[in-house]
């Protein structure tokens, strides 16, 4: 394993260690430790590692000298580990990284969820418009929206008739929606529902 990805690992678990106990953040700050030697870990500029035992107040000076503060990334090493860094951004970035991953998961549910929208088939154009403003939000929300439209004997439709009058609804519904993503595109199923679904293209968000 590589010493940045060794490094990105270290950190990682000593962020989440200071999550989890409940603390304010500041557990293994030189301030914090406790032991008379550490083992000081610096990266050169060429990208490599240096471990280096010394004394904890030299370590000290070493991070003060680089701007930085002195961070135990690993108490349970002999000698502990340290390391020197700029503590708080450290802390920023990985609950700005957290903050992302949860805002994509999030994002990603939506996307499992179907909304459904019932029509009729015999539908006026007001119903319509209210359907379609329904379906904007829902879209907008970052969900799938299915449109499914509902034959009955009482329409006075006749079964062969039933795909031709879904299809000129379905026409109706992606003309009226902008920008849009036909996921499963319109079809009979069985003699008495007509199915289409839509969502939002990847990346996009009204």
């Amino acid at each position: 394993m590589c010493a940045c990805v060794r490094a990105c690992i270290d950190l990682i678990h000593f962020i989440r260690a200071f999550d989890d106990d409940g603390t304010d953040g500041r557990r293994g700050l030189a301030t914090q430790i406790t032991v008379e030697t550490v083992r000081l870990v610096r990266e050169s500029d060429s990208g490599e590692s240096t471990h280096e035992i010394m004394p904890l107040g030299e370590a000290i000076e070493a991070a003060r000298a680089m701007g930085l503060d002195l961070v135990e990334v690993n108490g349970k090493a002999s000698p502990p580990v340290c390391r020197a860094m700029d503590y708080e951004r450290v802390r920023y970035d990985q609950k700005k990284r957290v903050k992302e991953q949860k805002k994509a998961s999030a994002a990603a549910k939506r996307r499992d969820v179907i909304k459904e929208l019932r029509l009729t088939a015999k539908i006026d154009a007001h119903d319509l418009n209210v359907k379609i403003n329904g379906a904007r939000k829902f879209l907008d929300a970052g969900h799938r929206v299915t449109f499914r439209i509902l034959f009955k004997n009482s329409d006075g439709i006749a079964l062969e008739k039933r795909p031709q009058r879904g299809a000129e609804i379905m026409d109706s519904v992606m003309g009226m929606l902008d920008d849009v993503e036909i996921v499963v595109k319109p079809k009979m199923v069985g003699p008495s529902h007509m199915t289409a679904s839509v969502k939002r293209p990847s990346g996009k968000k009204k």
